[in-house]
């Protein structure tokens, strides 16, 4: 069974990231990117984890009702990839917020790189 293609793509995936756990981003620049690419995996963990019905639905909707109003408002029904997505998205526009604050890149209160 560990032969079947995602199966073996998460296992790789998790040995590959474990074994550089602890690198650090050395600007917020990096934290964004690396906060991106964790986003693309996010979103197929996610996939799995509403497809196999891991988390409550009392949980979600638990989880949606504390996120922030537009994330309340969604008439959809709560998934973890509309909640964990929703934070991951809301700390990247805090770090792009952040950079340009500080003048990095130019593009003063600009939410986008």
């Amino acid at each position: 069974m560990d032969d079947h293609p995602q199966i073996k793509a998460f296992l790789e995936a998790a040995a590959i990231v474990r074994a550089e756990r602890y690198w650090g981003c050395d600007s917020k620049e990096e934290q964004t990117e690396l906060l991106r690419a964790l986003k693309d995996v996010l979103t197929e963990v996610c996939f799995h984890l509403d497809a196999h019905g891991v988390l409550p639905q009392a949980v979600l909707r638990m989880w949606q009702d504390l996120a922030s109003p537009e994330i309340r408002g969604l008439p959809l029904r709560p998934s973890s990839g509309l909640v964990l997505i929703s934070y991951l998205d809301g700390r990247i526009e805090q770090l792009i917020a952040e950079s340009n604050d500080s003048g990095n890149t130019g593009a003063e209160g600009s939410l986008r790189p």
